[in-house]
């Protein structure tokens, strides 16, 4: 677990259309996940909440089994 400091380019991102539906906290998660991905950081996204997890892998983002 770490804390990111929200650059204007991950609020940028958050406001983007998300393959799904999602929540605000929801989309600053993956406005975030997505920023670090691009800058190669070996990342798995983990998420017991189904409309999160399909956002994930339509993003094409690794998911953590839980």
């Amino acid at each position: 677990m770490a804390f990111l400091e929200l650059a204007p380019e991950v609020l940028k991102r958050s406001l983007e259309p998300f393959p799904f539906r999602v929540r605000t906290l929801d989309a600053l998660h993956l406005a975030s996940f997505d920023f670090l991905q691009r800058r190669h950081r070996d990342l798995q996204l983990a998420s017991f909440d189904d409309r999160m997890a399909r956002a994930e892998s339509a993003l094409g983002f690794d998911l953590f089994e839980l």
